[in-house]
């Protein structure tokens, strides 16, 4: 199913090129519905999309051709994809930063992507290691999220997390939850949430938040004046921002870490960051080296339970309009 343009998605039938080398020929079994598909998909596409282009890169999918010099994978292995495929030649790569990649191609962007039967896997991806095998005894349907959880691995690391550290959460999507998992898997002493959905709440309870906070409530964080280490950012509201800075404490760091729709601004005072060292950080995506990690971490959470509903390739639309209901956290596409 390829993406046309605003709100306009189509079955698409392209030839699929014959494996050669280190080149995979891929069966999906599921792909999870991201924000930026449902941005692209509602909103239009921003530039940098190739159109017509298959959407979606939260894949899971099993080996179902391979070229002749691909030896670590076997036909009928199951695997996950990375999002970008990096040149791993450009000073970006050089410096191990290949989720900046001057080149790189982007899954669902500039070249197929999952929401389709099959998929065409370029010898690039392979070599860099951007195809992981699924470990054992995981979930299927559950790898889905790896590419989600590598993009919030990537953040974590950027953002002077240690064990112990208080943390607040604001978005409680897939993102959102994805991050309080991992927050407290690797240590935080204390985990806040703040979201509009009672569904996603009552998920963030079962996910160990210490506290949920309804953000349709007027002055609902004021409690927590500089009171945390680390504020993540994972709504695209940017009201929000002035918020994080009144709840960070001197020193603590605050994670911009949504996309926002192109041309947006924020006022932000920066006598906040100098005189009481606030760090601001960005992420974008995630390195081959962080995928690979975040595989291996999917036996140590419960990325399965942030799966709401999946449907069929076929019924597509409808698995959007389902993105946006109250009571999902996450949408996955199967095939018919």
């Amino acid at each position: 199913m390829a993406l046309y343009g605003k709100e306009d998605i189509r079955e698409i039938t392209m030839d699929m090129p014959k494996p050669t080398g280190h080149s995979l020929i891929l069966k999906i079994v599921a792909c999870g519905i991201c924000g930026s598909d449902l941005r692209m998909y509602f909103e239009g596409p921003t530039p940098r999309y190739k159109l017509p282009i298959v959407l979606g890169h939260e894949i899971v999918a099993q080996v179902d051709q391979k070229g002749y010099q691909v030896n670590d994978l076997a036909v009928g292995d199951l695997v996950t994809v990375a999002p970008i495929m990096p040149c791993m030649r450009c000073p970006a790569c050089i410096r191990g930063e290949d989720n900046l990649c001057e080149s790189g191609e982007v899954i669902g962007c500039t070249i197929a992507g999952g929401f389709s039967e099959t998929m065409y896997i370029p010898e690039q991806m392979v070599l860099s290691g951007g195809v992981v095998r699924i470990p054992q005894g995981i979930n299927p349907l559950s790898a889905t999220m790896t590419e989600i959880l590598s993009c919030c691995y990537h953040a974590i690391n950027l953002v002077n997390f240690h064990a112990g550290d208080r943390v607040l959460i604001i978005g409680d999507g897939p993102i959102g939850l994805t991050f309080l998992q991992l927050t407290r898997f690797m240590g935080a002493s204390f985990v806040v949430t703040s979201g509009r959905r009672q569904y996603r709440r009552e998920l963030a309870v079962r996910f160990g938040a210490d506290d949920t906070i309804d953000a349709k409530e007027e002055g609902s964080l004021d409690k927590f004046k500089n009171a945390f280490d680390l504020v993540i950012i994972a709504t695209s509201n940017e009201s929000v921002v002035e918020t994080a800075f009144e709840v960070t404490r001197p020193g603590g760091n605050i994670l911009l870490f949504s996309g926002y729709t192109y041309g947006t601004k924020i006022a932000i005072d920066p006598n906040k960051i100098h005189y009481r060292e606030i760090q601001l950080h960005g992420s974008i995506d995630a390195t081959i080296r962080d995928f690979n990690m975040s595989a291996k971490l999917l036996p140590n959470l419960k990325m399965a339970d942030l799966i709401s509903s999946q449907f069929k390739l076929s019924a597509i639309r409808e698995g959007f309009i389902e993105s946006r209901s109250a009571n999902v956290s996450k949408v996955i596409v199967v095939p018919d």
